[in-house]
């Protein structure tokens, strides 16, 4: 082999080991993007089923919240019934 040829594969060589570093740098990076979107996707899936129970929990509460509404709106019909019995039973004299 001519000098001439050894350069030229030498070139090559060296364009090829080039190539190889630009591509294992590019996987690096590929390999870090799909644990960050890996660890993104993870935390989503915490925060949707902390949300859901959330929401179940905020259902339980309307629901407490609705029925002790009810109780009070009883209670204050049963008051304003006991205060008309006493009312009546005083022939209105205010005692």
């Amino acid at each position: 082999m001519t000098d001439a040829q050894i350069q030229d594969i030498q070139a090559r060589l060296d364009s090829l080991t080039i190539e190889v570093n630009s591509l294992k740098a590019q996987i690096g990076v590929v390999g870090t993007t799909q644990y960050a979107v890996v660890q993104i996707l993870d935390r989503l899936e915490r925060v949707e089923n902390t949300q859901a129970r959330h929401s179940n929990q905020l259902e339980r509460v309307e629901n407490t919240q609705a029925r002790h509404s009810n109780q009070l709106d009883n209670l204050q019909g049963n008051v304003a019934e006991i205060l008309r019995i006493l009312r009546d039973r005083n022939e209105g004299s205010g005692v």
